[in-house]
């Protein structure tokens, strides 16, 4: 997985150079762009969701502001069935709670090639970095015990096996004894923009992300848990940009 990541990124980055080799557009542009994004990110741990955003600083800067929700899942946990009953769902056997994460991050956006004309593309670099709170909600399982009396139970390492967990209980069951663990995070990604009209932002997101938490997020029922969180994500983006009265030709240099 970590591999085909970085196989996109770099498909991205070189895609986005040969769309760039446009025919030159000297419209003068808007130089006052702010503007806020929608995004839905695949991640080597889980998926995310975020809204996003942008202010502007200079025609090559802008301060980004970020809130979403991650789902995130242990890298030995597998999905699978009960073979000896049907009716039930998959699980996975051995998960202690279901963990998701809602997170606040500030950054900086760095225009690294900018649009020629309609056809080609922003190439952006992304650095962030803020506050996370991940919350851990236990997860119930229907077990089978001797007699054919069914009971929903908390999963237990030692008294459960495979053969009598049947599948997942009503996943409401659990919100009362949610956990929240307090952490950090931050990421770095570049971004190709490549939407043709120019108050519509459509963009490709490619990265690393690292989040680390005060304490170890059990998410499963054995000792190798993380609390340090690493992972590589891609994310498609869609939004508006919100146009000043102020402009500038984009070639002109930007002074430093």
């Amino acid at each position: 997985m970590v591999k085909h990541v970085l196989i996109i990124l770099l498909v991205m980055l070189s895609c986005g150079i040969a769309m760039a080799q446009g025919d030159i557009d000297t419209e003068r542009k808007v130089l006052y762009r702010n503007e806020w994004s929608l995004g839905v990110a695949a991640k080597t741990n889980g998926l995310e969701l975020d809204f996003r955003s942008g202010k502007f600083v200079t025609i090559f800067k802008k301060n980004l502001f970020d809130f979403g929700i991650g789902f995130i899942k242990h890298p030995q946990q597998y999905r699978a069935v009960n073979a000896y009953y049907s009716g039930y769902s998959g699980y996975c056997f051995g998960k202690k709670n279901f963990c998701f994460d809602l997170f606040y991050t500030m950054g900086r956006q760095r225009t690294l090639f900018h649009k020629a004309d309609l056809n080609s593309v922003d190439i952006r670099l992304i650095y962030m970095g803020g506050v996370s709170l991940a919350f851990l909600k236990p997860i119930y399982y229907e077990i089978w015990h001797m007699g054919s009396v069914i009971t929903s139970e908390k999963f237990d390492e030692i008294n459960h096996n495979p053969v009598e967990t049947l599948g997942p209980s009503a996943f409401s069951k659990g919100f009362s004894e949610i956990k929240v663990v307090p952490g950090v995070e931050g990421k770095m990604a570049v971004s190709i923009e490549f939407g043709k009209k120019d108050t519509h932002l459509i963009a490709l997101e490619a990265g690393a992300k690292v989040a680390a938490y005060v304490k170890k997020l059990e998410l499963m029922a054995q000792k190798r848990n993380p609390q340090l969180i690493c992972s590589l994500f891609l994310a498609f983006r869609f939004g508006r940009v919100k146009h000043g009265a102020m402009y500038e030709n984009i070639n002109e240099s930007e002074d430093n």
